[in-house]
């Protein structure tokens, strides 16, 4: 059965995952990071089945899937003004290659072909 150290651990993993991802948002490198925050949100959600069925704590919280309107969050996450304007601006370029909100895309959880800039 999992223990509490590799929960820990396990949820450690995720939020570095989680800044890798926001790391190349925020460097305009939005090439098949769809793709990438689907397969964290099922992480996310193994990690709150985990928590729920196990009675484990978090003794390290899981930064949240959405960062939309989390500038708090991000600065606290070591971006700057720079960074989180183009984190922000993966946000449109989901909406626009996707037709749908990221917090959608990420809900339905439906796999996506890596959208690149400039694709049709």
């Amino acid at each position: 059965m999992l223990q509490q150290a590799e929960f820990d651990r396990f949820v450690e993993s995720y939020n570095a995952d989680y800044s890798n991802l926001l790391t190349r948002a925020s460097r305009g490198e939005y090439t098949c990071l769809i793709s990438s925050f689907t397969v964290l949100k099922d992480l996310y959600d193994v990690i709150l089945k985990l928590h729920d069925t196990l009675a484990l704590e978090f003794r390290v919280v899981p930064y949240p899937l959405t960062f939309r309107g989390s500038d708090e969050l991000l600065a606290s996450l070591g971006f700057d003004a720079a960074e989180i304007v183009n984190i922000y601006e993966f946000l449109d370029f989901v909406q626009q290659t996707q037709g749908k909100a990221f917090e959608q895309v990420i809900l339905e959880g439906v796999p996506v072909k890596c959208a690149r800039i400039g694709s049709p």
